[in-house]
C-alpha cells in the first residue's frame, strides 16, 4: 500500500495513527524519492522494493523503534545510510549478473 493510499485512507476513514505509523509516513515519501533519484532507470517496483530493503535494513540494524516525543531525530540519517547499502547491494548484484556468462556461452567455453 502507497503512502498516498495510506494517506487518503486516514482522511476518509478519519483513523488515528499511532506515532510509530506517523513517523513512517513522514519519511516514506522522502524515502522513495531519494532511492528513485539514486536509480534514475529504475522501474516502480524495484524503488518500492528498494525502500522496503531499507526499512528493514534500518530495523533490524538496530534502530530504535520506540517513539516518544524528540525520538526519531536522526531517521532521516539512518535511512539515508540504510538505502545506500541496499542500493549498493543491488547495483553489485547487477553487475554481477551482467558479467555473468549466459547459459548458451558458458555451455560453449565448456565444450571447447
Amino acid at each position: 500500500m502507497s503512502v498516498t493510499t495510506i494517506t487518503a485512507f486516514r482522511s476518509r476513514a478519519g483513523r488515528r495513527f499511532s506515532p510509530a505509523e506517523e513517523l513512517f509516513l513522514a519519511h516514506q515519501q522522502q524515502l522513495t524519492e531519494f532511492v528513485a533519484h539514486r536509480l534514475s532507470e529504475a522501474d516502480p517496483h524495484t524503488v518500492e522494493d528498494l525502500v522496503q530493503d531499507t526499512w528493514t535494513e534500518a530495523l533490524l540494524g538496530g534502530l530504535d523503534t520506540a517513539v516518544e516525543p524528540g525520538l526519531g531525530a536522526d531517521l532521516p540519517q539512518v535511512l539515508a545510510q540504510a538505502a545506500r547499502v541496499a542500493i549498493y547491494r543491488h547495483l553489485e548484484g547487477r553487475l554481477a549478473e551482467e558479467s555473468a556468462p549466459s547459459g548458451i556461452q558458458a555451455l560453449g567455453s565448456r565444450a571447447a
